[in-house]
């Protein structure tokens, strides 16, 4: 269990603020736009940016301790794995120079498969090689969490869906809980324990399901459909507040390349998605105000 306590950074203009958060459960996502302040909070939970305020671990304050003394493992996106060296000696990097556990790395290298790769210099593998001894070599540092921020952001669905899978079976074999920060929401659909939201630099909402969502601006991260703002309002289209025209209304494009009924249309110069089939011949959309349902922005 991993909790906040009146949390925040300050880097230059750039303040981040989180009053109290609890993140209670293995599989912790971190969602939000660029700029949001994903990378600044992970990088201050392990120590490398300067914070203020509290960081508890199963109820033990870290935030004072040093990082290398955090209980702590980062991947961060460019994966910084050690170009001077061979893939076993990036994954044993935390035995020779820190608290690593010697008996863990050849379980490792044999669960992430890479034993073919273990000569090889990081130069002359894969990028997904990469990131599985990026992952190899946190895990052997024996950390009780693992921060990720968006290090397979760049590979396929099904590969990065494979590699969270195997993080997932890690954390529960040698019981880390973690952190992901990712802006895709496919990330999400192998379940979560919590859904943390944040956008400029505030903690806008966390929920341990997707019914509890209240936000649009978790909403717009995780399925931009159905919202829509009106009047400096923010709103949810439910079905029965769209109804098409032939004569007048707000023109709109229908989508076929995106899936089977989701239309586009335009209010004060943004673009708005829905999922609603069109009615042929009706080349307008009307929205009742009074059948769409209010979020806090």
């Amino acid at each position: 269990m991993i909790e906040f306590v009146d949390f925040s950074v300050k880097r230059g203009g750039f303040f981040l603020k989180v009053p109290k958060l609890r993140l209670d459960g293995k599989r912790n996502f971190l969602i939000g736009r660029n700029g949001s302040g994903k990378s600044t909070f992970l990088f201050s939970v392990a120590g490398l940016i300067r914070s203020e305020g509290g960081i508890f671990i199963d109820g033990v304050e870290i935030s004072q301790i040093a990082p290398e003394e955090r209980g702590i493992a980062l991947i961060p996106q460019e994966l910084l794995l050690f170009p001077t060296m061979r893939v076993r000696g990036n994954i044993e990097i935390s035995v020779r120079y820190g608290r690593g556990d010697k008996g863990l790395v050849d379980r490792l290298i044999r669960s992430m498969e890479i034993e073919s790769l273990l000569d090889k210099k990081i130069q002359e593998i894969s990028s997904g090689e990469a990131q599985k001894v990026a992952v190899a070599r946190a895990v052997v540092s024996k950390p009780r969490v693992l921060l990720m921020d968006e290090p397979f952001s760049f590979q396929d669905e099904i590969a990065r869906v494979n590699i969270l899978a195997l993080v997932d079976e890690l954390a529960e074999e040698y019981n880390f809980d973690y952190i992901y920060a990712t802006h895709n929401n496919k990330d999400l659909e192998g379940g979560f324990s919590t859904l943390t939201s944040i956008d400029g630099g505030e903690l806008v909402e966390s929920v341990d399901s997707m019914q509890t969502i209240r936000h649009y601006r978790t909403l717009s991260l995780i399925g931009y459909t159905n919202l829509v703002v009106l009047d400096k309002k923010y709103y949810r289209i439910e079905r029965d507040a769209i109804t098409f025209s032939s004569l007048s209304g707000i023109r709109y494009d229908t989508l076929e390349g995106i899936g089977a009924g989701k239309i586009r249309f335009k209010i004060d110069g943004r673009y708005y998605f829905a999922s609603v089939p069109p009615e042929p011949g009706k080349p307008f959309l009307n929205i009742d105000s009074s059948k769409l349902v209010e979020l806090p922005y």
